[in-house]
């Protein structure tokens, strides 16, 4: 009787069970209704937060206060930690307490399979996913309608994404004829950091047709190389995009950058962060919005929209803001 009842049981849980294949070919048993699902890098936290708040089981960091307004239902959601670089791994109590279904996160990560292992000690399915460039955003919210049925929503964020991609495609051409604009992307307060060749922090430059001023490679997938003075000195470069507000207002005070030509001709850039970075940190579906903002800086002939008008559009269809 006692076998009887098991196998009964056994039979229940895979008949509500379904297999799913990962972006890396594993073949991962999950629940065959999804619900709560939780990602292990801010990253794919956004795009999850882009697709439905709901779904959010647990996030990687707090929100700040003007973020809050944008989150929706994941305003208050625990926050698990994840692995996001330097070291950065989750609470696996608090991960455990949100009980997710199912657990996401990127399969290039170092030490990804080791990673896959602690994490399926907790009994909840993970899947590896692609986050290697802005175009895995399509494969992601393809996932994510995957496991929830919500096709609908699913078209609607891959469609912007690929109107984005089509768009930048179209200007291929004319910005070939333009001499691209050197860059400095300067990180950290003192401006003093910033991302070298092959780095996935600057996929959209490279995607506005510019050119990194300076000549350096990356040591690690966290980015934020140290740099020196002197090299940017010695790079000059036409502009200057930077992440912190604090180094764009003292920057004409700072005795070795006010000499540079991006400050004496007054291209110096601040991205914007509102409700989130458009470049990087985290390197997220705002990037989007991120590429058009840099061709609108760079090359502002080129780009025949309002950006105000684009930006309210984009944060209706992402945000389901409609003010």
């Amino acid at each position: 009787m006692r076998l009887a009842f098991m196998l009964l049981v056994c039979i229940s849980v895979a008949l509500q069970a379904r297999v799913i294949t990962d972006d890396y070919g594993r073949e991962v048993q999950i629940p065959e209704k999804i619900t709560k699902i939780y990602a292990s890098s801010p990253p794919l936290t956004m795009s999850l937060l882009a697709f439905d708040p709901d779904l959010i089981a647990a996030i990687n960091r707090p929100w700040n206060e003007m973020q809050k307004a944008y989150v929706g239902s994941a305003v208050d959601k625990p926050v698990a930690g994840g692995f996001f670089g330097q070291g950065q791994r989750p609470n696996f109590e608090v991960l455990a307490h949100s009980k997710p279904d199912v657990i996401i996160m990127w399969g290039r990560m170092n030490g990804a399979q080791n990673v896959v292992q602690k994490l399926s000690k907790l009994g909840i399915a993970v899947l590896m996913v692609r986050n290697d460039s802005i175009k895995d955003l399509i494969s992601q919210f393809e996932l994510y309608a995957k496991l929830t049925g919500n096709t609908q929503r699913a078209k609607e964020l891959i469609d912007y994404t690929q109107e984005t991609l089509s768009l930048i495609e179209s200007l291929q051409d004319k910005l070939a004829q333009h001499k691209p604009v050197r860059y400095y992307f300067a990180e950290g307060v003192d401006g003093l950091f910033s991302e070298c060749k092959g780095s996935f922090h600057l996929e959209p430059f490279t995607y506005s047709g510019a050119a990194n001023a300076l000549d350096c490679e990356m040591s690690s997938n966290y980015g934020m190389e140290k740099m020196s003075m002197e090299s940017i000195v010695m790079a000059d470069p036409d502009v200057i995009v930077a992440m912190e507000p604090f180094f764009v207002e003292n920057i004409k005070q700072n005795a070795h950058f006010k000499h540079l030509r991006a400050v004496r001709d007054k291209e110096v850039y601040l991205v914007p962060s509102l409700p989130f970075n458009y470049i990087s940190r985290p390197p997220s579906f705002m990037r989007l919005m991120g590429i058009r903002w840099l061709i609108h800086n760079f090359y502002p002939e080129l780009l025949e929209i309002s950006l105000d008008e684009e930006q309210k559009r984009f944060e209706k269809i992402f945000f389901k803001k409609t003010k």
